[in-house]
């Protein structure tokens, strides 16, 4: 690596880098980097924020150097002594100590709600871990007075020790700093939509993320743009003023930077200059160009007229009445039918006409009463025990209930639908016959256009006649369609058309020619008098309009100034310099290395530098077989996080000083082949370093026990248990032993004699209830105990929650004999029948101190005699 990018070597160097580059970016970008060094990502809100901080609508708070992993922490020790002193953190008991190993592996074991999780995100924040936007500490919810969470942190530098203290939101020791917090929703190495695997170490992916928001924030500001844009009235949009006055000018110009004054002084005419408009208007009446736009509304008018007539021509003929006759005809057979179904169907109804137009409206109108008001969520007609009929109000009978049914059978029937379909296609018909009529009110008015307007008398008779003879012929087709017999209609008269549309070329041609009249220097200048004038009369109109039109744009030419600040240029050149820097071969030599450790797959994977977005480089996990293949689509959620882990353990490789580090739940969800692997890379971790493993997963503590063990091939790593427990209202408190499932059996033996001497007093006062207690608790513990003697004795060979078989331990179980397995058979069953417990027997019988104490020592006694036997074995 060439000189420039030596300071550039690790995570912690590369972000204070970022912190010295981001002094000249803007501010909002620092408030984005100040986030995103403390969550993975930028929320809704986050954005939100930014755009106002962009807009300068509020004040940002800038990344500064106590929101990263200080590059002074690389280069010293770091371990961790003891977390106490915790307040209104979640629901975390007051006045508990949580220590930590000095050196190997510190196991801290907590059942879900135990706890546990509070304690880890406490480090994470002291430790600066990135974390997701929902792991802030909250107080008890259940507590009186809540206040901010702190707590006290015992530390130790190169083996000194230090104390600190933490509040959330304020910094702590910047040298706690070294301590790295692996947490797998913010592993560097993601899944992408392509089922590739992004590996971006963080400096990076704060960058990329840095450029992401660039483009949401830019996306933001050009949604208000258009937003605003939008707000243009359309008034504004297509302006009615000439484009050379004065005021279109101004409207052509208009901007953020446009004076309110200037609009003022021209919006609006004084009493004189209005009084000079009308006179102008006046003068210039005979304007060619006001003669053109005259002629424009008169060429409207009678293409009016054209159609009108055309149309009306069109729908007198004989053929028109005979299709108004035969959907008449086939509505009349429509309603016959539905009469005589009608009739058949109601024949002994006490009232006539049922299903007529006069009672289908009757019973249109009960079902809408019914479906609105009365019964609004049961169907018409309802017929229920308890309703009542909607026309006359009265409870239903029988017979009524039935009648009712019938009734609504008839009108939904095939025959009334068909009828209602006939009458449908008839009013059409009519409809369209009827709306071809030209009204007699707008005669004169077409009469006037044709004789004033196109100046020929002639064609207006001829026209006036025609359309009175058309009209006639139409009503006779409206009343005659329907008989019998129709009677002949005379012929119609023939429609002017031809020289109707004679007459409209005549005026486009007019209009023409005196187009090209206004060309006199002086007619020009009074016409630009006049329009100047009419364009200030129309600002005075729609004064209010343009001053918010300047407004906005006043507003969206700022927008657009602060898009100027969502560029990613630099973020691209800085991109580039860390990467370059920090993904080395060492690291992707070292990634390899900790992916082989555990076990992923057996596959060969490495880093190689796949893309460039917004400028910021990514590496992708590639198989070095096949390079184009999808490792996501390959690997499982296991096998996904063990990639995670190790790109987090390669990360540390670039930091020469072994400070501490520490998992929280690292191996959720993997299968066990995944974490014996991991056990076995954590426990490899804890000889050369302080390692911390937060867990619920007690198949995994165990796999941890066994991996610190020392064998043939390697030194034991030191292994230090502490356990997590709730009580009734708090949870958090700490215990120094292991729990039970890994305590040494001779230490559990030990507990129960020292309880046993304690708890004895009972049964020598006579104290029943508080001894049965204590016997009670005896015998479960015996019979656990027993259970684990017998997992101890197998051990050498197979241990539970393992998929470990060791075949060089067969030797070992054959020392066992049936004297042995007839032993614990017996005290186990000794142990069941403690309290000598009988179907009804209300006061048992309850054993002595003796023989509990009897018991603990033949299960001390078997198991040291098996483990004598089974040393001699090996």
């Amino acid at each position: 690596m060439d000189a420039q990018h030596d300071d550039l070597s690790n995570e912690a160097a590369a972000l204070a880098d970022i912190l010295r580059w981001s002094a000249d970016i803007p501010a909002w970008q620092r408030d984005a980097l100040r986030r995103l060094c403390g969550q993975p990502k930028l929320e809704p809100a986050d954005l939100t924020s930014l755009v106002a901080i962009c807009k300068s609508v509020e004040e940002g708070l800038p990344l500064n150097a106590t929101h990263i992993r200080d590059p002074g922490a690389s280069h010293a020790v770091v371990t961790l002594g003891a977390l106490h002193g915790l307040s209104n953190v979640n629901a975390l008991a007051p006045g508990e100590r949580l220590s930590f190993g000095k050196t190997g592996l510190t196991v801290i074991y907590g059942d879900n709600g135990a706890g546990k999780s509070g304690y880890a995100r406490v480090l994470k924040q002291i430790c600066r871990a990135r974390s997701p936007k929902g792991d802030a500490i909250l107080p008890n919810i259940y507590a009186a007075a809540a206040g901010t969470p702190s707590a006290n942190v015992e530390f130790y530098i190169g083996g000194q020790k230090r104390n600190a203290s933490w509040t959330q939101g304020s910094p702590t020791d910047a040298m706690l700093s070294a301590v790295s917090v692996f947490d797998s929703r913010t592993a560097n190495v993601h899944v992408e939509n392509t089922n590739d695997l992004a590996y971006t170490p963080l400096p990076l992916r704060i960058l990329a993320s840095l450029a992401q928001a660039c483009q949401d924030v830019k996306a933001k500001l050009a949604a208000e743009i258009k937003a605003l844009q939008e707000q243009t009235p359309a008034i504004l949009s297509k302006p009615e003023c000439k484009s050379e006055t004065e005021v279109g000018k101004l409207i052509a110009a208009l901007s953020g930077k446009t004076k309110a004054e200037i609009v003022e002084k021209l919006a609006g005419l004084k009493a004189e200059e209005e009084a000079r408009l009308q006179t102008l208007v006046a003068d210039l009446a005979s304007d060619p160009t006001r003669t053109v736009r005259q002629l424009q509304s008169h060429e409207t008018r009678l293409k009016t007229v054209i159609d009108q007539l055309e149309w009306l021509a069109a729908i007198v003929t004989e053929e028109s009445r005979t299709k108004l006759r035969e959907a008449h005809a086939r509505l009349g057979t429509a309603r016959r039918a539905a009469a005589a179904a009608s009739a058949n169907l109601f024949a002994d109804e006490p009232l006539p006409d049922i299903g007529s137009d006069v009672w289908k409206s009757l019973w249109e109108a009960a079902r809408d009463y019914s479906r609105t008001s009365a019964y609004p969520d049961k169907s018409f007609p309802v017929i229920d025990a308890d309703a009542h009929c909607v026309l006359c109000q009265q409870p239903l009978s029988e017979e009524a209930s039935t009648r009712l049914s019938s009734f609504e059978a008839f009108v939904q029937d095939e025959s009334k639908r068909r009828e209602e379909e006939a009458e449908t296609a008839y009013t059409k018909a009519l409809d369209d016959v009827a709306s071809k009529a030209i009204a007699m009110k707008e005669l004169p008015a077409i009469v006037t256009l044709i004789r004033d307007a196109l100046g020929q008398e002639q064609l207006a008779t001829s026209v006036r006649r025609e359309i009175l003879v058309l009209a006639w012929r139409l009503r006779a087709i409206q009343r005659t369609h329907h008989l019998e017999s129709l009677p002949t209609l005379p012929p119609a008269a023939a429609v002017s058309l031809d020289l109707l549309r004679t007459a409209f070329v005549g005026l486009a041609t007019r209009m023409e020619a005196l187009r090209s009249e206004a060309n006199s220097p002086q007619r020009r200048a009074l016409v630009a008098e006049r329009d100047g004038l009419a364009d200030r009369k129309w600002l005075g109109v729609v004064k209010v309009d343009v001053l918010a039109q300047i407004t906005r744009l006043k507003a969206i030419e700022a927008l657009e100034k602060a898009g100027k600040d969502t560029t990613t240029n630099k973020i691209t050149t800085q991109s580039a310099r860390i990467a370059q820097a920090l993904v080395t071969n060492r690291l992707r030599g070292r990634f390899a290395i900790e992916v082989d450790k555990l076990g992923v797959a057996g596959l060969a994977i490495e880093l190689q530098q796949a893309k460039t977005t917004a400028g910021v480089p990514f590496f992708q996990v590639r198989l070095i077989n096949k390079p184009s293949e999808p490792v996501g689509k390959v690997l499982s959620e296991g096998e996904h996080r063990c990639v995670a882990l190790a790109a987090f353990l390669a990360e540390l490789s670039t930091i020469d000083a072994q400070s501490a580090i520490v998992f929280d739940d690292p191996v959720s969800s993997l299968d066990h082949l995944h974490r014996d692997r991991v056990a076995a890379r954590l426990a490899e971790a804890g000889r050369t370093r302080q390692v911390i493993v937060f867990t619920h997963d007690m198949a995994f503590l165990l796999l941890l026990d066994e991996a610190c063990r020392a064998t043939k091939d390697r030194e034991a790593t030191p292994v230090t248990f502490r356990l997590i427990s709730r009580g009734g209202e708090n949870s958090g408190f700490c215990h120094q032993d292991p729990p039970a499932s890994v305590m040494p059996l001779d230490k559990v033996l030990d507990g129960m004699k020292a309880h046993l001497a304690n708890v004895k007093v009972h049964y020598e006062r006579g104290d029943q209830a508080k001894w049965l207690r204590e016997v009670t608790s005896f015998q479960d513990q015996l019979r656990t105990t027993w259970e684990r003697a017998v997992e101890e004795v197998v051990g050498p060979v197979i241990r539970r929650l393992s998929r470990k078989v060791d075949t060089t331990g067969l030797i070992k179980l054959t020392v066992l004999t049936d004297v042995d397995c007839t032993a614990m058979r017996e005290a186990f069953g000794r142990c069941s029948v403690l309290l000598h417990s009988q179907p009804g027997e209300i006061n048992p019988r309850l054993p002595p101190p003796t023989v509990i104490q009897t018991e603990i020592e033949a299960l001390e006694k078997w198991i040291l005699d098996i483990r004598t036997r089974q040393e001699k074995a090996a």
